[in-house]
């Protein structure tokens, strides 16, 4: 095996021009828990993009390493594994959340080193480039509708950016449970894309009045449950949107409005939110294994014909930059994936 492999990478945080096609070290099993993964495929994240804007080192404590590799999920096959690593065999395939921050390596690179607790076998039904399409907003998506939103067999729900990443897993976990969804979308494909997926309406959020779709189709001053998939000034009009008594749950980190405590408190709202990126920030061992469990089941629906996700394109290394462009600016349906 080669001592080097080709990796992504970037020095300083800027815009896509930082990012880099380089030979570098292959990183090594330096621990008996290690496992190392040739990756074959990546999840572009839209937590990609930021942290190449924002350079953020989120573990203070880890050792400094230039250059930075992002790329927060990924799946491979084992290539090696350490002396202590049970239930994972060399030969594997499998898939995992980890790394992409400054400090933590990700899978923008042909070789990924992880803690062998924190990898488990991809779903079998698919190749690598539909399998990678899935880890980050699949268990985002399921913590946010099974775990916060709690939601019901014929619950109004609405999920703000349906046509997204995350919004395209969640539209399709809401149909397994009865759940009767609308969905904002800036277009009419997108529109298009999210009734097919199973939406019972799409709102053009730029032509139509959000809140008065909603109490025209549920019946009600809002939805039982919204989820903010967009974030910032959309979560903000996200407590608008929530019928009393009613569940906002938020994925994106997002200032919390003016006013917003008065409404959520006027209307009996519960507002929760979504972070999977704190246990792995945190090294929190125990809700790392919480997600691979969840991981698990989510490949065991992929398996089932149950959830699918739409690959908007698939890139190389060399069109990731574009890739993150087309991101933040909101251009995709579904995912994009790196093929490596």
């Amino acid at each position: 095996m080669s001592e080097t492999m080709q990796a992504l990478v970037m020095d300083a945080p800027g815009g896509p021009e930082v990012l880099q096609v380089r030979e570098i070290a292959r990183p090594r099993i330096e621990r008996p828990s290690d496992v190392l993964v040739r990756v074959r495929a990546a999840g572009v994240n839209p937590a990609d993009w930021q942290n190449r804007k924002s350079g953020k080192r989120h573990d203070p404590d880890a050792e400094a390493r230039s250059p930075t590799i992002l790329g927060i999920d990924g799946i491979g096959v084992v290539e090696e594994i350490g002396e202590a690593v049970g239930g994972i065999n060399v030969g594997d395939e499998v898939w995992y959340i980890d790394g992409g921050y400054p400090g933590n390596a990700g899978s923008y690179a042909e070789y990924k080193v992880i803690h062998g607790a924190y990898v488990s076998r991809k779903p079998a039904s698919v190749d690598f480039v539909q399998a990678a399409a899935l880890p980050v907003v699949s268990l985002t998506a399921w913590e946010a509708v099974f775990d916060k939103g709690n939601v019901k067999s014929g619950d109004h729900v609405l999920v703000h950016g349906g046509a997204g990443g995350l919004g395209h897993i969640a539209i399709q976990y809401l149909s397994t449970v009865g759940a009767r969804t609308a969905t904002t979308v800036s277009s009419e494909v997108k529109a298009a894309f999210a009734l097919r997926l199973g939406a019972d309406i799409a709102i053009r959020y730029r032509s139509e009045d959000v809140n008065e779709k909603l109490r025209s189709w549920s019946g009600k001053d809002g939805a039982d449950v919204v989820f903010d998939f967009v974030g910032h000034e959309n979560f903000a009009r996200s407590f608008e949107h929530a019928a009393p008594y009613g569940r906002l749950v938020n994925t994106v980190v997002s200032d919390w409005p003016s006013g917003g405590n008065a409404l959520a408190g006027w209307k009996n709202l519960d507002v929760s939110f979504v972070n999977i990126g704190l246990p792995q920030i945190t090294r929190d061992h125990g809700n790392r294994l919480r997600q691979v469990k969840i991981l698990d089941a989510i490949a065991a629906m992929v398996d089932d014909g149950k959830l699918r996700a739409h690959i908007d394109r698939v890139v190389s290394f060399d069109g990731v930059g574009d890739a993150h462009l087309a991101l933040e600016a909101g251009e995709t349906i579904g995912r994009v994936v790196l093929k490596i």
